[in-house]
């Protein structure tokens, strides 16, 4: 029985969607240093 192919397949998807959802969880955590109405440095103490 030869696997190597579909292996091969398989491994391709899951990086695939690793990187989909590295991707999705970066703009869900992405904080704001730059204010984009103002231009200004946005102060971390709130």
């Amino acid at each position: 029985v030869d696997t190597v192919g579909k292996n091969a397949k398989k491994i391709q998807e899951y990086i695939q969607n690793q990187l989909q959802n590295d991707l999705e969880y970066d703009q869900m955590t992405l904080k704001e240093y730059i204010a984009p109405f103002t231009g200004e440095p946005v102060k971390q103490n709130k």
